[in-house]
């Protein structure tokens, strides 16, 4: 399971990731995932959250004001295990159903650019400029889109 935080301060980002942790619940940041998340926290440093598509939510104050998500867990911090497991086993069967949106074109291209780069990589045994031209690409443009993806050349 992949997690995203969306506004979360620095003691309620400790507890959940702790309990996350144990859980061993995978936490990715929004701006350079390539997957959509099996669900998202949202903090008390966020007022309002508009979703592009229906994601389960754990809010951790009643305060924030979502648009886009349907399933949405109230949940103040601290979290235990018995507090979470029961959320956490409903967010797995709803992940089982059908998306209200099942295609997200961004989402699709970023995973698709993140594969393309790793594999010119992989055949050109980590030389950026060699995996540059066989994209079709300026190095540089590759360099930064392997930064943006956190792909490091020394992994091929």
């Amino acid at each position: 399971m992949k997690c995203w935080y969306c506004g979360l301060n620095a003691t309620e980002h400790a507890h959940v990731s702790a309990i996350l942790g144990y859980l061993d619940i995978e936490i990715e940041s929004p701006d350079f995932s390539t997957d959509i998340p099996s669900f998202i926290v949202v903090g008390s440093d966020i007022d309002q959250l508009q979703l592009d598509y229906s994601v389960p939510v754990i809010v951790l104050t009643e305060s924030v004001k979502l648009f886009g998500s349907e399933a949405v867990w109230h949940c103040p911090t601290p979290w235990n295990q018995k507090t979470l497991l029961p959320i956490i086993k409903k967010i797995s069967k709803t992940r089982k159903l059908p998306r209200l949106y099942e295609l997200d074109l961004n989402l699709h291209v970023r995973h698709l650019e993140s594969l393309l780069i790793r594999q010119a990589l992989l055949s050109s045994k980590g030389v950026v400029s060699k995996a540059a031209m066989s994209l079709q690409i300026q190095r540089t443009t590759l360099i930064e889109k392997m930064r943006r993806y956190k792909i490091d050349k020394s992994e091929f």
